[in-house]
């Protein structure tokens, strides 16, 4: 009786110090970051028959279970996706849009408006080498300051293709890492016992995958988990695929050399595009790959339009050497650019003559008139004139406006795109934080409800000791009997 007794105490102290250790684990890692509360489940032991029934034999731990909802996690890192999406695509436009700064007195709504009435001045005044030279100025500011956007716009595509390789770069350090838990998790519940903290580790990893690549979780039943990025396996076992992004080849090649040239993600050996993409991955590229090259196109095209609008009505006029008549047919205003080098926001400047000297600048359609006008009223005519300009985007759709309305109309869809990704951002953010919070009710550790924890099997403990002085007790009652 007494050696059951001291078993059956014994077997309640250890049990309870493991579940005073657990408690403590869970207190010590309150503010550690994607830690999963664990609890101690108890189990009888095995009783034995005697000949006036069954005696049980104390307790034993059956097992150290994790808190966690498996489905909890899947709505999580479902709203983590949208989340990583919508946020870098904001942070990402938000940029973009900062290139432009409108409304602004520097920027390209206040250029074409000066530029214009340059022109209107020249009008009143065709004799006026000052009036040219204000015309020059403005021309050369006007041409500058779409240089001065493609290269920002060029500064940003290479900022972002160097976050391209950086977030390439952590989906493969991530996948890797998982992959390496699912051995360590494999090895260590041989036994038939959960690995908590190392699965806390892998959950953590998957929580940033799933935001950063936009991953789903298929979990195995020998506890390893199969990580998937678009519909390719990303992550099997102890084995998993290498992300990379590279430059599309364009074929057949283009004959004028293109500024942004695609990117495309690949996954392990494949030659084809990964897809489809999700998460600040999908964002990333999506900026590359359409939104960059949208903006740039609607620049391409409106300095390539305004060359030939001006251009066209420049050469129609006459420059004049004093009063000396019949005056010169007057040259191009802007550099015309050739097959090989077409105008383009980046390439668009004075032409050399007009840059060199102001007097190159026509304001007259009459050979023979020195104080004609109607060239200098022709090109201010085309502030107001519609149709000068046409884009065509990928998908068919033509944008077409005057110069000035179709630069409105770049910087205002380029204030939707914003806010539609901030308002997404906005919403993507806080259903993530209340499926997380959602998730934490279940798996945070709350210190208030550990410490009364701690007090229960701090008493079961000291009760347990008390069944071994008992027992003690009465085993020198029966020795002193003999």
């Amino acid at each position: 009786m007494g050696s059951g007794l001291f078993s059956i105490a014994r077997s309640a102290l250890l049990s309870h110090q493991t579940a005073l250790q657990t408690i403590s684990h869970n207190v010590a890692n309150a503010e550690t970051e994607g830690y999963s509360r664990q609890e101690v489940v108890l189990a009888a032991n095995t009783p034995v028959r005697l000949y006036n029934g069954n005696v049980g034999t104390g307790v034993h731990i059956a097992t150290i279970q994790r808190k966690r909802d498996i489905l909890l996690d899947e709505n999580f890192r479902s709203a983590n996706v949208a989340n990583g999406n919508s946020t870098m695509r904001r942070d990402l436009l938000q940029k973009v849009e900062d290139v432009f700064g409108e409304p602004s007195d520097t920027g390209m709504a206040n250029a074409l408006d000066q530029f214009w009435s340059s022109w209107s001045d020249l009008s009143a005044q065709p004799n006026s080498l000052a009036a040219r030279a204000v015309v020059q100025q403005r021309g050369r500011q006007l041409a500058q300051l779409l240089n001065s956007y493609d290269t920002q716009l060029t500064q940003q595509r290479s900022s972002n293709l160097e976050l391209l390789d950086n977030t390439v770069g952590r989906i493969n350090a991530l996948a890797s890492q998982v992959a390496e838990l699912n051995t360590r998790i494999l090895a260590s519940e041989g036994n038939g016992h959960v690995a908590n903290d190392l699965r806390d580790m892998r959950d953590s990893r998957l929580d940033e995958l799933s935001k950063v690549a936009g991953t789903r979780v298929v979990n195995q039943p020998n506890g390893t988990v199969t990580v998937v990025i678009g519909n390719s396996t990303l992550v099997e076992g102890d084995t998993w695929n290498k992300v990379s992004a590279q430059l599309e080849t364009i074929v057949p090649p283009p004959t004028v050399p293109v500024t942004d040239v695609p990117v495309r993600i690949r996954l392990g050996n494949s030659p084809d595009r990964l897809a489809p993409l999700d998460g600040e991955l999908s964002a990333i590229v999506k900026v590359l790959n359409e939104d960059i090259p949208a903006v740039r196109g609607r620049l391409d095209a409106m300095a390539s339009q305004l060359v030939s609008a001006v251009n066209t009505a420049h050469t129609g006029g006459y420059v004049f050497t004093g009063s000396t008549v019949p005056g010169t047919a007057a040259g191009n205003f802007f550099d015309p650019g050739s097959v090989a080098n077409p105008v383009r926001a980046s390439t668009i400047q004075l032409d050399a003559a007009v840059a060199a000297d102001p007097g190159k600048i026509a304001a007259s359609g009459n050979p023979n008139g020195t104080t004609d006008n109607t060239t200098a009223q022709a090109i201010a005519a085309l502030r107001i004139t519609e149709g000068t300009v046409t884009w065509t985007a990928t998908n068919g759709t033509t944008e077409t406006g005057s110069f000035l309305g179709f630069f409105r109309g770049l910087v205002t869809r380029l204030g939707v795109d914003v806010a539609s990704a901030t308002d997404a951002a906005a919403v993507a953010e806080s259903l993530a934080q209340q499926t997380d919070q959602r998730r934490q009710s279940v798996s945070g550790v709350n210190t208030d409800e550990e410490l009364v924890n701690m007090l229960r099997v701090q008493q079961s403990y000291q009760a347990a000791a008390k069944m071994i002085t008992a027992a003690d007790e009465m085993l020198k009652t029966l020795l002193s009997l003999v």
